[in-house]
This record gives structure tokens, sequence and C-alpha cells, in this order.
């Protein structure tokens, strides 16, 4: 494995890329801060119908080959979720962009990839992201919250949970009714966030609540413990994507030729 990347600013590769699919994708938007993906640490968080996932690879092909980039590589293997990736092997790494269909929580469904329309708003750059509230309340339970309820506190600190809240008080309400949170404790939590303390028993109730819609989703339940088990591990994209830092292996054309096995990969 080669040295980890020199991070460098990535905004002016992106922004052509997410504003395209915000004018051609009237479904497509982007659901957690694409900053770490702008400053070369992260990738950019999308949501879109799975009807829309060809026309969203088509894009992101044209957008690589206009900018140098390549082979352009499909994955699939994550329930209900695609991730694409471009090799940039000027600086040995890629850059990833991730579409859900579905987002879960606690093995529930968290939101459908068209549930989030009403929360969307178009970003001072210009693309479609999901309004600070919804974007507060995915992180908080996605980062922020540990099993039983306990708090994370370096990842709400490292997520900036509480100033996600703090900019759109007026959306809590909207935002935990269209995530399926139970309103009252949604609200106590955050509450509790912005005076600075936990409220553990909020959040046990919201943990609870999405047990239950997990035991509704049998399937959904089977789908993810074998792609935690199985495809994460040996999917070769997944393990550059979750353990390799997105690192281009030492040796790429071994490795896309592994890739090329189980993915579609493009020239």
């Amino acid at each position: 494995m080669t040295s980890s990347p020199v991070l460098a600013d990535r905004t002016a590769l992106w922004v052509p890329l997410v504003r395209r699919l915000t004018r051609e994708f009237p479904n497509w938007t982007i659901w957690k801060n694409a900053d770490a993906a702008f400053a070369g640490s992260g990738d950019i968080d999308s949501a879109a119908p799975a009807s829309d996932w060809d026309g969203i690879v088509l894009a992101f092909r044209q957008w690589a080959k206009e900018l140098g980039l390549g082979p352009v590589v499909e994955c699939r293997h994550p329930p209900r979720t695609m991730f694409l990736i471009a090799l940039d092997q000027s600086r040995s790494t890629f850059l990833e962009l991730d579409v859900l269909g579905r987002k879960y929580f606690r093995g529930g469904t968290l939101f459908r990839a068209e549930e989030l329309l009403s929360l969307c708003g178009l970003d001072e750059r210009g693309f479609r992201a999901v309004r600070p509230a919804a974007q507060g309340f995915i992180l908080l339970l996605c980062n922020g919250l540990g099993w039983g309820g306990r708090q994370n506190q370096a990842a709400l600190r490292k997520r900036r949970v509480v100033e996600l809240f703090q900019r759109d008080l007026d959306g809590v309400r909207d935002a935990a009714r269209c995530l399926h949170l139970p309103l009252g404790a949604a609200a106590a939590a955050v509450e509790a966030l912005l005076s600075g303390s936990w409220h553990r028993r909020s959040l046990l109730m919201i943990e609870g609540a999405a047990l239950f819609r997990a035991l509704l989703e049998p399937r959904v339940i089977a789908e993810r413990a074998w792609f935690r088990a199985v495809s994460k591990r040996c999917c070769p994209v997944l393990r550059s994507v979750f353990y390799g830092a997105r690192v281009i292996p030492e040796d790429p054309k071994t490795w896309l030729h592994d890739v090329r096995r189980t993915h579609r990969v493009y020239e």
C-alpha cells in the first residue's frame, strides 16, 4: 500500500459534477456535509432513487473523462447503495461519489432517497443538499450516538452536530418527522445538545423505535448482515474505501484486474 496521499482542495473538481447532478436529477441530493470531499479528505454522500442511477453513472463518467481521471469503477455491492470511484493516479488516490437509495439506523430504515426532497434546499455553491437540521439528526444518530444511548463526544465535535442544529432550529421538527423519529424524543435530544448536555433517555427511545422498524424488515437485516460479514471484506473496492483510506494500491494494474472480475470498469 502506498502512503497516504497529500490532501488538496478539490472544490473546483467536485462542484461542476454536483451542480450537473442537481440540474439533471431532481430527486438527487447531498445528504451529508460535502466540505470534507471538497477539502480532499472524504467522499460525496448523496441520495437518489435507483431509477436515476444509470444516468448518474453516465454523468460521473463524462465528468471524470473531462478531468482526465479514470478508470471509473461502479460498485453496487452495498445494499441499496452505489459507489462510483474515479482514479486520480497523479495523487495515488481516487474520488468517490456514494449514491444511497436508502439509509439505515440500527438496522431500520432512516430515510429513503425520495423522502428527503421536502428537506432539501440549494446550497450557495449551486448544488442541492438537505437542510442543516436533517444533517444534524443523521450525523447525531449515525456517528454521535453509541449503542445504549451513549454519547460519542469526539464524533459530535468533528461533525459539528450542535452547529448544524443551531443554524436551523426551525427545521428540527420537520426533519424529525421526515426521518421517522419520535417527535418528543427528538426535540428533547436536540434541546439537551444545545444546552451542552445529553438526554440519554430520549436517545434510547429513538434507538428503540429504530430497532422496532428493523424487525419489520427482516430481509434488510439479512442483507446488511451479509454485507458486513462478507461483501465489505471481500470486495476490493470496498476494502480500499473502508480500510485503505481511498489510496490506490502500489500495483494498480493488478488491483484493477481483481476489480474487473466483479465490477463494471469504464476506461
